[in-house]
């Protein structure tokens, strides 16, 4: 394996661990095809929302005292969830809140796990696939107006 190629996949995964809207750009780049970019793109977001889930109910299994309601900042985060939605606040997380932050945030508001990674999974790759579309056409409008 190239050494650039494995430096380009790392780039992707680490980008691709916390938001998705650089990885499939590197991808249109660095010329992976489209599974390449799923892949490299898909695979850390959601196992990065996977080990966030599994790390929030490992701390709340291993909490020895009650939770004592909503404390500040998941009042912040509730109120932004009941003024936008779900459905917004998922689109959006993707590309502005993070895939992680999403994750806990879910958790935290009682929802399922297979849930949250059935709509984290659905939501990155609508992402991934637009953005790498608009990058590869991007980038092809670019290479004809030279």
């Amino acid at each position: 394996m190239d050494e650039t190629y494995l430096l380009q996949v790392l780039s992707m995964f680490f980008f691709s661990a916390w938001k998705t809207y650089i990885g499939p750009l590197i991808a249109v780049g660095a010329g992976f095809s489209y599974l390449e970019m799923l892949l490299f793109n898909m695979g850390p977001a959601l196992s990065s929302a996977a080990a966030v889930l599994f790390v929030t109910d490992l701390w709340m299994s291993k909490r020895k005292t009650k939770p004592k309601g909503f404390n500040k900042n998941l009042r912040k985060i509730l109120r932004i969830w009941k003024r936008y939605g779900k459905g917004i606040t998922l689109l959006m997380a993707p590309i502005l809140l993070g895939i992680p932050s999403y994750a806990l945030i879910a958790r935290r508001l009682k929802e399922s796990r297979t849930k949250i990674m059935l709509e984290l999974t659905v939501a990155t790759f609508a992402w991934c696939t637009l953005i790498y579309w608009a990058g590869f056409k991007g980038l092809l409008l670019a290479d004809v107006s030279i």
